[in-house]
This record gives structure tokens, C-alpha cells and sequence, in this order.
């Protein structure tokens, strides 16, 4: 390894301990393994504007690990994060040794959890 790939990697274990989740993450994968993972975990809400009005509100949980250490992991597998269930849904590029993994909320191969129920005054309840 040259010194340039050595101080990259010393970074990269700084950065994971400095912004990492304080429980590890445990990656569920398709050959049984439940693997205790070091993760950095984002949340975001991205707000986006329409031209003419209105907004789309995007809310796609991720998080970035280094790639060794996600070794076997495959789109669909199930992942656990701070007692939150989610399932692969892309798997990014290597870069430079750390990965950045796309997730969906709830076990793989079940549909997205119903919406909140909410009161409408003019039809009484109904789906947000």
C-alpha cells in the first residue's frame, strides 16, 4: 500500500468514528449471516419545488460504510439500524474503499407500511 492509499484510510477510520452510528448496524444477508456493521446513517428530507407550485418531499434513508466491510451484501437484503428495519435498494459505487448503500423502510419483499390516518373535515377519516 503507498503512503497516499495509507493516510486515505487512516481518514476514512476518523471520519467512521467521528460520524458512525454509536450501535453498529447488522446487515442481514441472503446466506445468514447477521453481520455487525460500523455505518454512517442519513436520513435526509430533500424538499423539491414545482415550477408553477406545490413540492415533492423525497425521504430515501442511506448510509455509507466501507466497502470491505459490506462485502456480500445484495440488493434486497435486510439491514438494521438503530432498531429500524430497512431492505437494500441500490448499492452505490466503490469509492475509494467506502460505500454508500440506498435503502427502503420495511422488511424485504413486503409492501411500504400504510399511511397515517388522519381526519378530513368533509369526508371524516381517511388515508393521508
Amino acid at each position: 500500500m503507498n503512503r497516499f492509499r495509507r493516510l486515505l484510510t487512516n481518514a476514512d477510520a476518523r471520519v467512521t468514528r467521528a460520524f458512525a452510528e454509536e450501535i453498529p448496524a447488522y446487515l442481514f444477508l441472503r446466506d445468514g449471516d447477521k453481520r455487525p456493521v460500523s455505518v454512517i446513517f442519513e436520513s435526509p428530507d430533500a424538499t423539491v419545488g414545482i415550477r408553477d407550485g406545490g413540492e415533492i418531499n423525497d425521504h430515501a434513508p442511506a448510509f455509507s460504510a466501507m466497502t470491505a466491510d459490506i462485502s456480500g451484501l445484495m440488493k434486497r437484503d435486510q439491514v438494521e439500524i438503530n432498531a429500524d428495519i430497512f431492505h437494500v435498494t441500490h448499492i452505490g459505487a466503490d469509492e475509494e474503499g467506502r460505500t454508500r448503500v440506498t435503502l427502503a423502510r420495511g422488511e424485504p419483499g413486503r409492501s411500504t407500511p400504510a399511511a397515517p390516518v388522519r381526519p378530513s373535515k368533509r369526508y371524516g377519516s381517511q388515508r393521508a
